[in-house]
C-alpha cells in the first residue's frame, strides 16, 4: 500500500523545496523515520513530474519525523546550492 506524503514546503534561493518524511513499515528499528525531497520552481506541485531534482533519503534513519524533516531541509539546501554554482 502507498503511503500519503505530506510535504512541508520552504522557499530557498528562488527554488522551493520540499520534503516529506517516510515511516519505514515493520523493520522494527529504533529510528523507523526517513525522507525524500523534491527541488522544483516556485508554485509547482510537489507530486508533479516537472521536478528539478527528486532525492530519497541517506544512509541514516531518524527516531522522530521532525529529525527526518530537519535532515531532509538540510539535505535539500545542500542540492539547491550544487544546482546554484
Amino acid at each position: 500500500m502507498e503511503q500519503q506524503q505530506n510535504w512541508s514546503t520552504e522557499l530557498y534561493k528562488g527554488l522551493e523545496i520540499h520534503v516529506a518524511t517516510l515511516k519505514n513499515s515493520g523493520d522494527g528499528s529504533d529510528h523507523p523515520w526517513d525522507y525524500t525531497i523534491r527541488i522544483c520552481e516556485p508554485g509547482v506541485d510537489a507530486t508533479a513530474e516537472s521536478d528539478l531534482l527528486t532525492a530519497a533519503g541517506d544512509d541514516g534513519d531518524y527516531a522522530t519525523a521532525e529529525e527526518a524533516f530537519a535532515a531532509g531541509f538540510k539535505k535539500g539546501y545542500a542540492l539547491v546550492d550544487s544546482l546554484k554554482k
